[in-house]
């Protein structure tokens, strides 16, 4: 049996949040838009990035510390690509793989990681070793540049030299007030040592969740027959659990 404290806030109206669901269910943040510092232009078929008198190529762009990536990333029967640019703009290496899929680059920008549909690349910035990696498209840098990722056919979680066994497929893994996270359909489990924890069982199901303001936001999906309906709590601890909006068939 799960054990948790829901307070249901029903006197504020949700809309006066800053947070809030949309209508699939998804946590959506109001903020105030901000100018892109970058735009990227298709000319001729070729993809550039335009980045104050810097100018890039491909289609995704990440600033790191001394220094840019680009990433060209399309489904044709062309190479994928990720460029490396030293704080002046200039080229300084070129990796080409088959397929970039869910290309992420750590905070300290020494490491990069994406998966070429069979396996886990992860190339170090600094020297551009590359690791390949037995794993799925599932996987995260925690810090400043410690990954963790899910091998579906071990069914193991590895991070750290830890090897943890889990028989569901995780969804996402998120660092949250010094604490890691492990996020399947059915739970939320917390991550120590070598050992999962579970902290939330799901309703229905995981649908969604953001960090906003050092709260932990997540959405419940639960469908019963036709009707489906999308709670968000959000937590600072795990100890309790505040509704915070709810959207089904007669409010969305």
């Amino acid at each position: 049996m799960r054990q948790v404290i829901i307070i249901i806030l029903s006197v504020i109206s949700f809309s006066a949040f800053s947070q809030q669901l949309n209508k699939l269910g998804k946590i959506e943040v109001n903020e105030i838009p901000q100018m892109p510092d970058h735009r990227i232009e298709k000319i001729s078929g070729v993809y550039k990035i335009y980045k104050d008198s810097f100018i890039f190529e491909g289609n995704t762009y990440y600033e790191i510390p001394h220094g840019f990536i680009s990433s060209l990333e399309v489904f044709n029967d062309k190479k994928d690509f990720i460029k490396h640019y030293n704080a002046k703009g200039k080229l300084i290496v070129t990796i080409m793989s088959d397929r970039i899929i869910n290309l992420k680059v750590s905070p300290d920008g020494s490491k990069l990681v994406f998966y070429d549909t069979e396996n886990i690349i992860h190339v170090d910035m600094n020297t551009y070793r590359i690791d390949t990696l037995p794993g799925s498209f599932v996987y995260s840098y925690l810090g400043e540049n410690d990954l963790i990722y899910y091998d579906s056919e071990s069914k193991n979680i590895w991070f750290k030299g830890n090897n943890i066994q889990i028989e569901q497929f995780p969804n996402q893994f998120v660092e949250f007030r010094n604490k890691v996270y492990v996020i399947t359909e059915e739970n939320i489990f917390e991550l120590i040592g070598n050992s999962l924890y579970s902290r939330y069982e799901f309703e229905g199901k995981f649908f969604d969740s953001k960090i906003v303001d050092d709260e932990f936001y997540f959405v419940d999906k639960l469908e019963k027959r036709k009707n489906e309906s999308f709670s968000l709590y959000k937590t600072s601890d795990f100890s309790r659990y505040i509704l915070f909006d709810r959207k089904d068939e007669l409010n969305r």
